[in-house]
């Protein structure tokens, strides 16, 4: 975004985990915290499914802003699937849960799954072994949905 001169609306915040495979403890503190602090999130998307080729994007929220929301939504998956990225309702991501009972829209990235455990926790859990194209194209998912939400709101 920086690269091609957008100035967001909004603050875009990458935020890196810890211990999400150990309780969780990394995403509930960034909860506990922006509760604490009154911060106002609109939007949080997680990326915790390996870096293989995008397949589409899931969301979700708490049930009672969830309908509205997704409808905002869903009117941009049409930009999106040409690059064989589509929408899909429920789930986002075990680092991002906590932030559902502040009540605004979650996502996680849904990547390939076929090779996952064929690197997951093994002993070729490395970058090196991560297809950078793969990884461009989910980073680019990523911006674009970034990208709108930042620009329209939600």
């Amino acid at each position: 975004m920086k690269q091609v001169g957008y100035k967001p609306k909004r603050t875009i915040r990458c935020v890196l985990f810890m211990n999400e495979e150990n309780g969780g403890r990394g995403g509930t503190k960034y909860a506990e915290e922006a509760n604490k602090s009154g911060e106002k999130h609109i939007f949080a998307l997680e990326s915790d499914g390996g870096g293989f080729t995008p397949r589409g994007i899931s969301f979700d929220a708490d049930p009672s802003v969830f309908s509205e929301k997704f409808k905002q939504i869903a009117i941009w998956e049409d930009l999106l699937k040409p690059y064989g990225i589509e929408f899909s309702k429920g789930g986002s991501g075990a680092d991002i849960g906590p932030l559902k009972p502040l009540k605004f829209m979650l996502a996680g990235l849904r990547p390939d799954s076929q090779r996952y455990f064929d690197l997951h926790h093994t002993t070729h859990d490395r970058i090196e072994n991560v297809h950078k194209r793969e990884l461009e194209l989910g980073a680019a998912a990523i911006t674009a949905t970034v990208y709108l939400i930042d620009k329209y709101g939600l």
